[in-house]
This record gives C-alpha cells, structure tokens and sequence, in this order.
C-alpha cells in the first residue's frame, strides 16, 4: 500500500523538516522530494507506536505526524502512543490512536475523513476517523492504527501486496 503525499504549496521545505523535528537533538532523517510528491510506504507497527524516540522542543519524548486532508491541506501533529477506545451507542466501541494539534493549528476538520496520518519517514501511521469538537475546531483527532487496517485487510486477502511502487501488466496466457 504505497502512495504519495502533496507536500508543496502550503509550507516551505525548511518548515516542514522543522515541524517533523522540533528539536536539534533529533537527527532528522526527512529529505524533501524535488517533485514535492512524499512516498508514503510502510507501517508503523504496534509496538513501536508505543515508543516515542523524537524529542519535541522541550525534550519530552514524542511522535510528530502529518496527513494531508482534502479540507485542511498538509497539517502537523502530535500523536500520543496511548491507545484510545471510543465507544458510541450507535456505532458500537472502536479502536482508536489520538494526535494532538501542533501549536496552533487545528490537525484536522470536517472533510478530512480517511486521510493517511504518517510520520517523517513516510511510514503509515493511521486513517483518520473523527475528531473531537471544541468550539469551533478539533483539539483531538481520532485514527484507526494503519497497521490494523492492514492486518484486516491481509485477512481476508492473504496475498495483498502493501509494498509495490510500480504497476507492471503481468498476464499469464
């Protein structure tokens, strides 16, 4: 499951590596693409989402990710490796991780629905679900953890390929 993120328009290239690491300590391993088309392959996998090894500009341990939504355009935040678990009386209980808004800067809005959350190495790290309301913007945004939905997916079709980058017309005669 390969795809490209926009990164052009919204931020210059200097900003978006500063967004990824905050602080100078974290070696930043992000290169912007010429063609400001960013690979988005991989999975960030359970385990890992539980341990954070960025340093935000405060050196507190975290995660910043991205998504690219078709109402906000490129937007940055802080994900929490804590697992949340939202429960509705309509639509039953979810499994869900939260990010955070970075600075100032609603992560997500209405419209943004599905969009890939990913981290500065272009691994998966969620699909946006929801966000929760605080007046006028959301202050959490809700996502179901990527690596399940792959995981999902690789059971009912045990052959799916996540890791192809190009299409090649293969017909057997």
């Amino acid at each position: 499951m390969s795809s490209y993120s926009s990164l052009g328009g919204k931020f210059e290239p200097g900003d978006i590596t500063s967004f990824f690491y905050p602080n100078s300590a974290n070696r930043p391993s992000f290169k912007y693409p010429a063609n400001h088309l960013f690979l988005l392959q991989g999975f960030v996998e359970a385990d890992d989402m539980k341990k954070p090894y960025f340093l935000d500009e405060f050196g507190n341990r975290c995660f910043i990710v991205a998504k690219d939504g078709q109402t906000s355009d490129l937007t940055f935040g802080r994900f929490s490796e804590f697992e949340a678990y939202v429960v509705s009386d309509l639509a039953g209980s979810s499994w869900e991780v939260a990010v955070f808004n970075h600075a100032k800067e609603n992560f997500s809005f209405e419209g943004d629905s599905g969009s890939c959350i990913f981290n500065a190495e272009g691994k998966m790290v969620a699909f946006l679900h929801s966000g929760m309301p605080r007046g006028m913007s959301s202050h959490v945004t809700f996502g179901t953890p990527a690596h399940f939905v792959r995981d999902q997916i690789k059971k009912r079709y045990p052959h799916a390929d996540f890791d192809r980058v190009t299409f090649s017309e293969d017909v057997a005669a």
